[in-house]
């Protein structure tokens, strides 16, 4: 199979496409709710800040990138990455390259805007940067899965819904990282936090939703019940179950309830790398199930 760097590639990259994703429609959402009076205002509106959007576009740039130096080490040649973007083709390759450049073109372009003001910045370049961010995140994240069903000689890999399920589990990263960007300023910015942290779990109940879906696709539709049944109770199960069910869906779902009861923002600190290590698990079991 794929070595660890792919795995890796994977869900950096697909995080790192979340995130931009859900900081980018942050910024569109509260352009379209900035027009309307102050009381008809979402209030999680009125505590953005540049500073959130500073940390939130560090961390999405340095996950692609890193996502980006991952492929690379897995390439014999490294140097085609860049033969692919300057001779591109129509393959899901050169498609993957393109819109993975751009997801990391926009972070940096957005992220810079943060750390040096937008005083000077047109808003209509602002909101395009960010439009453009959303489209290319959301290919990136697509991508991650459909590099996998294009591939398709493990059975599991051939499903139509692997994209699906990569961009949910993206998304869900996305928000956790959104929330460990506003979290230095947890006490000033409750509203904010949330509404990432609700915004989340609907993310991963979505994601739990397409899984299921995926896994029933696969044995139902296309006979790979075998292959089902290897990664839920092969060598892997454990990584399964407790990796990505448990630490994936069901603790950041009971941390969220939590907080949404008490306010306790601890409860999100322990959510946020709960998410984190779900979406790992959930490529690396998806990666390295076994050929049946």
């Amino acid at each position: 199979m794929f070595s660890d760097s792919i795995t890796w590639y994977l869900f950096l990259g697909g995080g790192g496409a979340g995130t931009v994703t859900v900081l980018a429609l942050c910024d569109l959402l509260f352009g379209r709710w900035s027009k309307r009076p102050e009381h008809l205002r979402p209030r999680w509106t009125g505590q953005l800040s540049s500073g959130f959007f500073m940390r939130g576009y560090l961390l999405a740039g340095g996950a692609l990138v890193l996502g980006a130096l991952c492929l690379l080490l897995d390439l014999a040649h490294p140097e085609r990455f860049l033969y692919v973007l300057l001779y591109p083709t129509f393959s899901v390759l050169t498609f993957g390259s393109y819109v993975l450049s751009a997801t990391v073109a926009c972070a940096v372009a957005l992220g810079g805007i943060a750390l040096f003001g937008t005083a000077r910045t047109p808003v209509v370049l602002v909101r395009a940067l960010e439009a453009c961010a959303v489209v290319f995140g959301m290919s990136t994240m697509a991508y991650t899965g459909v590099l996998l069903s294009e591939i398709g000689f493990v059975p599991l890999w051939g499903s139509p819904l692997l994209p699906v399920l990569f961009t949910c589990s993206s998304l869900s990263v996305g928000a956790a990282v959104a929330l460990a960007g506003a979290w230095p300023s947890a006490a000033e910015t409750p509203h904010l936090m949330r509404a990432l942290s609700r915004a989340d779990s609907v993310l991963i109940v979505v994601e739990a939703v397409a899984l299921a879906a995926y896994l029933a696709f696969a044995a139902l539709a296309l006979g790979q019940g075998g292959a089902v049944e290897t990664l839920l109770t092969g060598p892997n199960a454990g990584l399964f179950w407790i990796g990505f069910v448990g630490a994936g869906l069901a603790g950041p779902l009971a941390l969220d309830a939590a907080y949404a009861v008490t306010r306790t923002p601890s409860f999100l600190a322990v959510a946020v790398p709960f998410v984190l290590v779900g979406g790992f698990f959930l490529r690396y079991c998806i990666v390295n199930v076994q050929f049946v």
